[in-house]
C-alpha cells in the first residue's frame, strides 16, 4: 500500500501566528544554529532541507529556524510529518502539524504508515525504525541530502541519564551524534546546543502555539518521569549543559576507540559480505591488537551491524561472548585445535569452528514483511536497502497487488533446493547454510517475485513453479539488494557492501 502524501502550503494552524513567523529578537538562536549547520557542512547552495515536523515546540522551533536559515541562502525547507496511527485522532494531529508549517509558509508533506506495518510487540523501538525509514524514503524520492530533527540539549542530558542508569559505556554515554548517516541521507541534529525552554519562546514569539502530545505526561515512560524530576536536579547541581560537555567528551572518546577499532579489525582479517554478514578470524579474539575495551566493542559493533539494532546489546551478555571467544581464541593458539561453538546475541547467531568466526542474522529475529512500492527504494531489517523498478513484470504497486518484502524463510529456503537445485548451490557457495532463511525475497500475494542474490539462476530454472517463483521474476539487473546496515561499524562513517558483487569498503566520512 503507498503511503499518502498531501501537500499543505496554508491552513488553520493551532493558534494564528504573526504573518511570515520570522525569529526575530532571537538572534542568539539564529546564530548558534546557523554555527551548528556549517559545522556540520551544510554549505551548498540553495538549500532543500528536509525537516521531522511532529507539531511539537521542538520540531516547530527547528521548521523556523531552518526556513529562515535556507531562506537567507536561495534555499527552501520541506516538513515531513510522520502519522503512524497508532492512535486514534493521529490523523488530526498529523493535518494540524502540516498547518502549522503551512502558517510559517513551508510545504509539508503528510507521511502515513501503512496499516499493520507495526509489530504487537516492541512496538516503540518499531514505530522510529519505522519513522526514520518512511522519512528516508521521503527524501530519496525529493532528492533531499539532510534529514534535520528536532533534538534538543535537553534530549542529549535525558538521554545520558537514561543509559547512565543502565550501566553504559562510552558509547551510550557519548549519546546522540550531531551528524549520522542514515540510508544514503544526512540526519543532522543543529539543536543540540540549544535548551528546550529557549526553543519554546522562540515558537511561542512567532505566535504559534504548539501542539501537545500526551505521552510527555505518561509518568510511565522514563524520559517523562526525568523532565518531570527536572527542576530539582538542577537545583541539586546537575545541569544539562554540564552533562552534554560530559557526553562531547565521551564522544571524542568514542571516535578515538573507533579508529583504533576500525584499523585493527580489518588489519586482523575483518570482512562483510554481500549477504548481509561477517566473518572473521577466531585468532584475531587474542590479538593484542584488541586489549582493553577493544574486543568487547568489536562483539558490540558486529551485533549492531549485522543484527540491524538501534541500540547495542547489554554489556552483561556482551562481555560474557567476549570473554568465551578469548578463551577460545587463546586455547586454540597454545593447542593448535581449532573449537566449534556458537552463541546468539542481538539478533544475531555468531559461530565459530576451522579457525574462524561467522557472525549471522538470526532468523527467528528478522524484521517482518514491509510493503515496497515499485519505482521507490525500500529499507528492510536494518540490514538491506531494495531497489524495486517500475516495469511491467512487476507493475505499479499502487494498483496491482501490493508487494512485500521480507526474510526468505526455512520452508522457502527448502523448496528452493528441491525445485531449483543450481540455483540452490550457487547460493550455498556464496551464503552460509545458516543464513540463507534471513535473505530478502520479494513476493506478491505469498508468492516470491524476484530474489535478489540470485534471480537471474531462477527465472530459467524455476519459473514454471508459481509456487516457488512468480512466472514474470525480474532479470537479475532490475532488483537489487544493498547490504547498507542502519548502524555502521565504524561509528559515523558508512560502511557498505553491495549484493552480488564480492568487495566491501569504508565510504568517506560525510
Amino acid at each position: 500500500m503507498a503511503a499518502m502524501s498531501t501537500e499543505h502550503r496554508n491552513g488553520r494552524a493551532c493558534g494564528r501566528p504573526d504573518r511570515g513567523g520570522t525569529a526575530t529578537g532571537h538572534d542568539d538562536l539564529t546564530g548558534r544554529f546557523a554555527a551548528a549547520m556549517m559545522a556540520a557542512g551544510v554549505v551548498e547552495a540553495s538549500p532543500h532541507l528536509a525537516v521531522a515536523l511532529s507539531g511539537g515546540p521542538d520540531s516547530l522551533a527547528l521548521t523556523l529556524l531552518a526556513r529562515d536559515w535556507a531562506r537567507m541562502r536561495g534555499g527552501r525547507v520541506t516538513a515531513l510529518v510522520v502519522d503512524h496511527g497508532l492512535r486514534a485522532g493521529s490523523d488530526d494531529a498529523a493535518r494540524a502539524a502540516a498547518g502549522l508549517a503551512g502558517w510559517l509558509g513551508v510545504a509539508a508533506r503528510i507521511l502515513t504508515l501503512p496499516p499493520g506495518s507495526l509489530p504487537a510487540t516492541g512496538i516503540e523501538a518499531a514505530a522510529r525504525r519505522a519513522r526514520y525509514d518512511r522519512l528516508a524514503r521521503a527524501c530519496r524520492d525529493a532528492g533531499i541530502l539532510h534529514l534535520l530533527v528536532g533534538h534538543s540539549l535537553d534530549d542529549l542530558a535525558e538521554t545520558v541519564l537514561i543509559r547512565l542508569g543502565r550501566g553504559s559505556g562510552i558509547d551510550g554515554l557519548a549519546a546522540m551524534a550531531a551528524i549520522r548517516p542514515h540510508q544514503g541521507l544526512r540526519l543532522l541534529r543543529p539543536l543540540l546546543g540549544l535548551r528546550r525552554a529557549g526553543l519554546a519562546r522562540l515558537v511561542a514569539q512567532a505566535g504559534l502555539t504548539a501542539l501537545h502530545d500526551p505521552m510527555n505526561d505518561d509518568g510511565a515512560v522514563q524520559r517523562v518521569r526525568l523532565r518531570q524530576a527536572a527542576a530539582p536536579l538542577c537545583d541539586a547541581g546537575l545541569d544539562p549543559a554540564g552533562i552534554a560537555q560530559s557526553a562531547s567528551r565521551a564522544a571524542r572518546v568514542r571516535a578515538t576507540l573507533d579508529d583504533r577499532l576500525v584499523r585493527a579489525a580489518f588489519a586482523g582479517g575483518l570482512r562483510f559480505h554481500p549477504w548481509g554478514g561477517a566473518e572473521l578470524p577466531l585468532p584475531l579474539f587474542a590479538d593484542p591488537a584488541l586489549t582493553g575495551d577493544l574486543a568487547p566493542r568489536l562483539v558490540e559493533r558486529l551485533c549492531l551491524v549485522i543484527g540491524g539494532l538501534d541500540l547495542p546489546p547489554r554489556q552483561g551478555p556482551v562481555m560474557a561472548l567476549t570473554a568465551a571467544l578469548i578463551g577460545q581464541a587463546r586455547a586454540a593458539t597454545r593447542s593448535g585445535n581449532m573449537p566449534q561453538g556458537g552463541r546468539t546475541l542481538g539478533g544475531c547467531r555468531i559461530v565459530w569452528g576451522g579457525g574462524r568466526v561467522t557472525v549471522l542474522r538470526e532468523p527467528a529475529a528478522v524484521a517482518a514483511p514491509v510493503p515496497v512500492v515499485a519505482g521507490e527504494r525500500t529499507g528492510w531489517d536494518g540490514r538491506f536497502v531494495v531497489q524495486v523498478p517500475n516495469t511491467d513484470a512487476v507493475g505499479d504497486g499502487r494498483t496491482a497487488a501490493p508487494l512485500t518484502l521480507g526474510a526468505m524463510g526455512t520452508s522457502l529456503a527448502m523448496r528452493l533446493g528441491l525445485m531449483a537445485p543450481a540455483a540452490a548451490r550457487r547460493l550455498r557457495n556464496e551464503v552460509p547454510g545458516r543464513a540463507i532463511a534471513s535473505l530478502p525475497v520479494l513476493r506478491r500475494l505469498d508468492v516470491p517475485v524476484a530474489f535478489p542474490h540470485l534471480t537471474g539462476s531462477i527465472r530459467g530454472e524455476a519459473a514454471a513453479d508459481h509456487t516457488l517463483a512468480h512466472p514474470h521474476t525480474l532479470a537479475q539487473p532490475t532488483f537489487r539488494a544493498w547490504f547498507a546496515p542502519s548502524r555502521p561499524f565504524d561509528g559515523d562513517g558508512v560502511f557498505w557492501t553491495m549484493a552480488g558483487e564480492h568487495s566491501a569498503g569504508k565510504r568517506p566520512r560525510s
